[in-house]
């Protein structure tokens, strides 16, 4: 490209250059720099970015973390997540390793910051709690994160304490634009991944177009997914499986306290021997709280409680699923709904 070209080109800001970033990592597979091989749809779909952009990166382990021992190494990622944010954004990359994290004090996500992990040879291992509520990653009132690969390991068979059910692998609070990908999450004394609503100066906020994709949550004591108070989620091709130890136990629950659970696309998943229900949707007449514009299509639903549990949910489709050897109900289970369909799925 010659001189006349560049000058003819748009500035681009730090915010801007953060968000096209973070839309390669999670339209294709691998990004720029990465460790492993990776495609030559990747290469391509890159190259032609990296002529034009500097982005600002930097690894845990050049800030402190070490990821060969038990140390903590919680204020590490910290360090690094905040140094990128204090340039607009940027890439905090992760060496491969086992890494103690503080889920008391959590790794706290912040604007236009991508926390690439690459697989799961890059493993967040909870450091023992008696608490009853934690997060290992929390995002909570930011805009453009994302989180790519990693493998985050809770604290069920160490926790030291005996109540509760709230600790939580990734948890996603009032924020906006937060993608999720590859990540696996296991062990977790309460949710594998929680998507929900936060008040911020006393007014509600839920949160919005949050994508999770290839995601695999397993193993965790209450459920693989909880939604709450969100307005556009995406989950695709991801898979949910055995949920045990505390109730409900689902794959997914869509359940806000209060707010709106609307406009939720699951497609594409696996969700299996949950001790509780692979699908469960539940608007509490009790609370304020709605469930509507929900779309469930082309997910294998197999060795659950009931395959799907609805209550009190609006405006919303259930079809082109496989319901198989859920033991309480194969069949969809549907009560007080409106505007609501449930055809075609195959039941064997």
């Amino acid at each position: 490209m010659n001189q006349k070209m560049y000058a003819s080109m748009p500035v681009i800001s730090p915010g801007t250059i953060i968000l096209c970033l973070a839309a390669l990592f999670f339209s294709f597979t691998g990004c720029y720099k990465m460790e492993p091989p990776v495609s030559s749809e990747n290469i391509s779909a890159v190259s032609s970015y990296q002529s034009l952009l500097t982005v600002p990166e930097i690894y845990v382990n050049d800030v402190g973390a070490d990821g060969t021992d038990a140390l903590n190494d919680t204020w590490a990622f910290q360090k690094a997540i905040d140094s990128m944010a204090g340039l607009g954004g940027g890439v905090v990359r992760v060496r491969t390793g086992n890494y103690y994290i503080d889920a008391d004090t959590s790794i706290k996500m912040k604007n236009n910051v991508v926390l690439y992990m690459y697989d799961t040879t890059r493993k967040l291992i909870v450091r023992p709690t008696s608490s009853t509520r934690y997060h290992a990653i929390m995002v909570e009132f930011v805009d453009g994160v994302s989180i790519f690969g990693g493998k985050i390991v809770g604290d069920r068979d160490i926790h030291t304490g005996s109540t509760g059910e709230w600790g939580m692998g990734i948890a996603i609070y009032g924020s906006t634009n937060v993608k999720v990908n590859r990540t696996y999450i296991s062990n977790c004394w309460g949710d594998g991944i929680v998507v929900g609503s936060r008040k911020l100066a006393g007014v509600p906020t839920v949160s919005r177009d949050v994508i999770i994709k290839r995601v695999t949550s397993t193993n965790n004591r209450r459920q693989a997914l909880t939604i709450g108070g969100v307005n556009g989620l995406e989950v695709d091709s991801c898979l949910f499986t055995y949920t045990n130890g505390t109730a409900p136990q689902d794959g997914i629950d869509i359940e806000p306290d209060s707010d709106t659970a609307q406009y939720v696309y699951i497609t594409n998943c696996e969700i299996s021997n949950n001790v509780g229900n692979g699908i469960e949707m539940n608007a509490k007449t009790t609370t304020t709280a709605k469930v509507r514009n929900i779309y469930v299509t082309n997910n294998y639903v197999h060795h659950n409680a009931y395959s799907t549990y609805i209550l009190h949910v609006q405006n919303s489709t259930i079809n082109n699923n496989r319901f198989i050897l859920n033991t309480v109900r194969n069949l969809i289970y549907a009560k007080d709904t409106s505007n609501c369909i449930f055809t075609p799925n195959t039941f064997n």
